[in-house]
């Protein structure tokens, strides 16, 4: 059923008994005239109450929906990565300055992590960290659908660190971070997660990715 008609019966609905118009006549069309406006009415009424949620925000709407949650968006960021963080905005100022808040805030960006507090091999290092990064929502992360090739034609449809991304990454970081706390170093595995889970220790020589980057 349209919301024209919804809005039709509506208004029938609202007749006192045995005076509903004959169907087809004056009476009916101005009835129908009259659902019709309801209907436009009601459209433009959800179409703004639309704007009011980062779900469902345009892209004008939902900076301004970022701005009163204290959020900008990054250089390249991806419009559903932003809407995303935006989503997720009061939660993530519940956890900022925390481990689970770090995590939080690289996941909604797109990001596996994984996060070294280094107090745990020296205690006297206990501000620093080591993350270890691997592209989880890779439309919010990467460009690589979008380097001229064709599909199927024979390249290789590899991962890749997208250009504003490296930067984007250590924003994210500075955001989130405790404001005492250091990265040590921040490294990018432009693959699926799969390097951490071969069995071994932490630091006990194995190669963590090849093809890992460096960002920080």
């Amino acid at each position: 059923m349209s919301l024209q008609e919804a809005a039709y019966r509506h208004l029938l609905a609202l007749l006192p008994p045995g005076r509903y118009p004959r169907e087809g006549g004056a009476a009916d069309g101005m009835v129908r005239m009259l659902g019709g406006l309801e209907a436009r009415l009601l459209e433009e009424a959800f179409s703004i109450l639309a704007q009011a949620f980062p779900q469902t925000a345009g892209e004008e709407a939902l900076a301004e929906i970022a701005r009163g949650r204290g959020l900008g968006r990054f250089l390249g960021e991806y419009l559903e990565a932003f809407r995303e963080r935006v989503r997720v905005a009061r939660t993530f100022w519940e956890l900022a300055g925390t481990l689970p808040g770090l995590f939080l805030w690289l996941r909604a960006a797109g990001y596996r992590a994984v996060v070294r507090e280094h107090y745990l091999d020296d205690p006297n290092t206990r501000a620093e960290f080591s993350i270890w990064l691997w592209p989880e929502v890779f439309n919010y992360t990467t460009d690589r659908w979008d380097d001229g090739g064709t599909w199927d034609d024979g390249s290789s449809w590899d991962y890749a660190v997208a250009g504003a991304e490296p930067s984007r990454i250590l924003a994210l970081v500075r955001e989130v971070k405790p404001a005492h706390a250091r990265p040590r170093g921040i490294w990018y595995i432009p693959g699926p997660y799969d390097a951490w889970d071969d069995g071994g220790l932490w630091d006990d020589g194995g190669n963590w990715g090849a093809n890992a980057i460096q960002i920080s």
